[in-house]
């Protein structure tokens, strides 16, 4: 498909496996986009589950690709739209952004239909699976450089459907609720915006795919749409989250990083988490805790440069 689809075009109880094309840039280049369309008993809810959007995160990706699988659209209350890699140039390169621009994808939501291929490639998923959308789940995974607990953001900005994005994010099971600024570009900022509720996920992250992070995902997936009454998962209780902020750690050096900590591990304020040290091996810095909390994001790629995040660390807030 090119020109779109149609939901209304696609039968009850159905499994489809369709595809949009974005084509017309000079030097012949071409760009389809797989998804799927899973339609139960009703056109509507429908809801939107989006993976690859940057192309070195994978934990999503292979959920979804899972999912799509083994689904039975009979049990289905609506429609779920599963758009598992939104950026297979990126996806295909094995890096975070587009190789064709070295654009951002997840910094130019809702799109530019003119623009550079980022720019119309957002506009192409926007307008084809946000817009239309009653609730979106934006999956991630952390880039290949680094690991990551697993944590569900939502807007912290007053708008319409903050509340709703924040019941969803607390429903879904994972221990980390973070309200964020959301910087301009994001996809979810973007939906929210426009009156969608949505959150974003981060599962894992260095590059690969894990059977904990995909069984963690699969948990997410369902329960997001047990939440949304797209299924009947019966009483599934949500265990209690913690709702935290964030504090980063940058190198102030190029060299080679060696962490002292791990993901998920507690640290008080002024703990040494690690260091840098320069191509002879002298340490040219040592990084210590800036505050009390969780390590909940953690630099495994050793190299690094001046302004590369090395460690975050949550801690937790007296109130969303």
């Amino acid at each position: 498909m090119s020109e779109g689809w149609e939901l209304g075009q696609l039968e009850l109880q159905s499994r489809n496996k369709l595809e949009l094309e974005l084509s017309g840039f000079s030097g012949g280049i071409e760009l389809r986009i797989p998804f799927h369309v899973l339609l139960g008993n009703a056109r509507e809810p429908r809801v939107l589950l989006i993976a690859g959007v940057h192309g070195d995160e994978y934990e999503g990706v292979a959920a979804l690709h899972e999912f799509a699988r083994e689904i039975d659209p009979g049990v289905i209350n609506g429609a779920i739209v599963i758009v598992p890699v939104a950026n297979p140039q990126a996806f295909y390169a094995g890096t975070r952004r587009n190789p064709v621009d070295l654009g951002d994808l997840n910094r130019s939501f809702p799109g530019n239909a003119s623009g550079s291929m980022s720019e119309r490639l957002a506009d192409l998923l926007f307008h084809n699976f946000v817009s239309g959308s009653d609730a979106v789940l934006s999956m991630h995974a952390w880039s290949r450089e680094a690991t990551v607990v697993p944590y569900v953001e939502c807007t912290a900005q007053r708008t319409g459907v903050r509340d709703e994005s924040f019941a969803t994010a607390r429903d879904l099971g994972l221990e980390y609720l973070h309200p964020y600024d959301w910087p301009a570009g994001l996809l979810v900022a973007a939906a929210t915006e426009r009156g969608i509720p949505s959150v974003e996920v981060e599962v894992g992250g260095m590059g690969i795919v894990t059977t904990a992070g995909l069984k963690t995902y699969r948990a997410v997936i369902y329960r997001f749409l047990a939440h949304l009454k797209l299924i009947d998962l019966g009483r599934t209780p949500s265990p209690a989250c913690r709702i935290v902020g964030h504090s980063d750690c940058l190198s102030n050096h190029a060299g080679l990083f060696r962490g002292r900590v791990n993901a998920g591990e507690v640290v008080k304020e002024g703990d040494l988490l690690g260091t840098v040290h320069d191509l002879a091996g002298e340490c040219l810095e040592e990084v210590h805790a800036p505050r009390a909390g969780t390590i909940a994001i953690l630099r495994t790629f050793a190299s690094v440069q001046p302004g590369d995040r090395l460690i975050q660390i949550f801690s937790e807030l007296d109130q969303a």
